[in-house]
């Protein structure tokens, strides 16, 4: 920062050199008094363009930052995500509820078991997470992916004390971060109720370590961190910050600490924060810092932190421009006031200083232009990440539909093997033609699987950002193939029917079908608390544009709520069931297709989001 003291006694050293000047030539008084106002306007004009300066960068590292948030947000929350459809899944195997129901299931020669450890051996490698396991009523690992693992194997475990099976033994999910008893390595753990026919017969965990995700933060350039609700630090791209708290811990929160071994010995140092008006001063070092909580009940919070370095020194930069331009002028008129007499001999010595000047100035505006190259390199990196989201948050909607698509599947799959083996006795039989016609279904039931497969794939598949006409009908139709098992699951009776004729709109097809998805899924989460669930699907045509509408009968939407639905992280569904993400970047997509979406309360009932896109046919 720039010494305010020494500054303005530069100042009354110069104003008294100008008025000294003043005095010794008269007829040179109003270019003296000039030039007197300039040199006490220099240093005045440099400190506030310094200060403004300042204060410009660290808004704009503030805007940078809470961009990155999004994107750091979205990352772990995907991971997060990742890996509870692990137990999800698992806990509702049947499979699973007769091992643990099972009498002799802690034999350690059970061949069911040992085959079950090998399930979760390859089902870990393969989705790339640190272990699953089995616990039985007691919190005793009866199972585990790394059984081979000799000592660090979790085969044998008692986890009976750690808060996420308690939660399981009430019937509730469990989540908890904390150093593994075995392995000693900390990593976020995830664990479901396995019931069977008399209650909860013991639970699957997951266990992910955060390794992958902190390198993937490492490459921004930004320190980012999470701390949990007593401000501990959990998940960071800074080694030397894990554990570390930000505000101290009281004596009973420590040994409550200790009492549940959540992190192990560490002894939790403080980091050592100092939060001002505009920065953050961690560990001797001065940041901008945004912050975030997650939107889910876990207490934990997303910090970003951006380094003000770069920004003061740009701002240095401008305040000495500032002063060689002002500098500049002082020379032409010192020039003009000694242009007699002295003009002869001090001609050289001022073309020189003139050069000299001039050369800091080009040196100046070609670092400047070097700063608004590299501004417009970071804003193009920026896209490129923004992208990435809109493909993480897709994915992650394949995630929560998998489990209606896998029924979808299941369906043909169990009439492809009724068939087959029908057929092994016909032809036992003799009876061909009978035989015939079986195969006849199969083929049948495998175009059907292919279709749902096929329309998985298109969904998946990142976009080309290309502008082309797609087809409406074909689009709305796609998204509701994908959605259909999930909309018949929850009893949604749908009303849609396509346009007479074809009507095409300007848009990126996979873009369009995602944003259609989000928009079908809000409506029926919306219905889950109404008796009567409808869903319609309207397209009307005015002028040049197309409205898409679609309507749910659910409660509609709070007033308070309506101001922020678009808004990245705002959410009304519970708690772990959204990102707030979904319609802050549909509204997103749909402006780059040069259209809009709006939201409001259907006078007869629910809420009707409208999609509004410029037809093919009207450029």
């Amino acid at each position: 920062m720039v010494d305010r003291g020494v500054l303005e006694n530069v100042m009354l050293r110069r104003f008294g050199i100008a008025w000294r000047l003043a005095g010794r030539h008269p007829p040179r008084l109003l270019l003296i008094g000039l030039l007197g106002v300039l040199v006490i306007a220099v240093p005045w004009v440099t400190l506030r363009t310094i200060e403004w300066t300042e204060h410009q960068a660290y808004e704009q590292l503030a805007v940078q930052g809470r961009d990155r948030l999004t994107l750091y947000g979205v990352a772990l929350q995907s991971e997060l995500a990742r890996s509870r459809n692990i137990p999800v899944v698992l806990s509702s195997d049947r499979e699973v509820a007769e091992l643990l129901s099972d009498q002799g299931r802690d034999d350690p020669t059970n061949q069911h078991m040992i085959a079950f450890d090998r399930r979760l051996e390859s089902l870990s490698a393969s989705l790339g997470v640190a272990a699953v396991y089995m616990l039985n009523q007691q919190g005793d690992i009866i199972a585990s992916s790394n059984w081979q693992k000799g000592s660090e194997s979790f085969v044998g475990q008692h986890l009976g004390f750690r808060p996420y099976f308690r939660a399981t033994r009430d019937g509730r999910e469990g989540r908890y971060y904390a150093v593994g008893s075995t392995a000693r390595e900390p990593g976020y753990y995830i664990a479901m109720p396995v019931w069977g026919a008399a209650g909860v017969v013991g639970a699957i965990a997951v266990k992910t370590v955060m390794d992958e995700l902190e390198r993937g933060w490492s490459g921004g350039g930004e320190r980012v961190f999470v701390t949990e609700r007593n401000g501990i630090i959990l998940i960071t791209n800074t080694p030397q910050w894990r554990f570390r708290t930000l505000t101290p811990l009281s004596a009973e929160l420590r040994s409550e600490l200790r009492t549940s071994r959540q992190f192990g010995n560490e002894p939790l140092p403080l980091l050592g924060v100092t939060a001002g008006a505009v920065l953050t001063n961690i560990a001797g070092t001065d940041y901008v810092m945004v912050s975030q909580p997650l939107p889910d009940d876990s207490g934990w919070t997303l910090h970003v932190l951006m380094d003000i370095r770069e920004a003061q020194a740009r701002a240095h930069d401008r305040g000495l421009l500032t002063v060689a331009a002002m500098g500049l002028a002082i020379l032409v008129l010192y020039f003009l006031v000694h242009r007699g007499r002295m003009m002869h001999r001090h001609n050289k010595e001022l073309e020189q200083r003139v050069s000299e000047r001039t050369a800091a100035l080009v040196a100046s505006n070609r670092r400047l232009t070097d700063e608004v190259t590299e501004r417009m390199r970071v804003e193009d990196g920026l896209k490129s990440k923004q992208d990435e989201l809109v493909q993480a948050v897709k994915l992650a909607a394949l995630g929560q539909m998998s489990a209606g698509m896998a029924h979808e599947i299941n369906q043909p799959l169990a009439a492809i093997r009724s068939y087959a083996d029908n057929a092994v006795t016909l032809l036992r039989l003799g009876r061909h033609d009978t035989v015939r016609d079986n195969l006849s279904e199969i083929a049948g039931l495998t175009e059907r699987m292919a279709r749902i497969t096929g329309q998985l794939k298109q969904f998946a598949r990142k976009s080309s950002g290309e502008l082309e006409a797609v087809g409406v009908a074909h689009a709305i139709e796609s998204a509701l193939a994908l959605l259909a098992a999930s909309l018949r699951a929850d009893g949604v009776t749908l009303a849609w029917t396509p346009p007479a004729t074809e009507l095409c709109v300007l848009a990126d097809g996979v873009r369009l079908q995602q944003v259609m998805i989000n928009l079908l899924r809000n409506a029926q989460d919306a219905m889950r608390a109404v008796a009567e669930r409808r869903l319609s699907v309207e397209v009307a045509v005015d002028a040049g544009l197309v409205h898409i509408s679609v309507r749910d009968s659910g409660r509609g939407i709070a007033a308070d709520a309506m101001a922020q639905l678009f808004d990245p992280f705002f959410t009304t569904k519970p708690a772990g069931e959204g990102l707030g993400l979904g319609l802050s970047i549909s509204e997103g997509i749909v402006k780059g297709f040069g259209g809009g979406l709006s939201a409001a309360n259907h006078p007869g009932g629910g809420a009707v989001f409208t999609l509004i896109l410029r037809r093919a046919d009207a450029e």
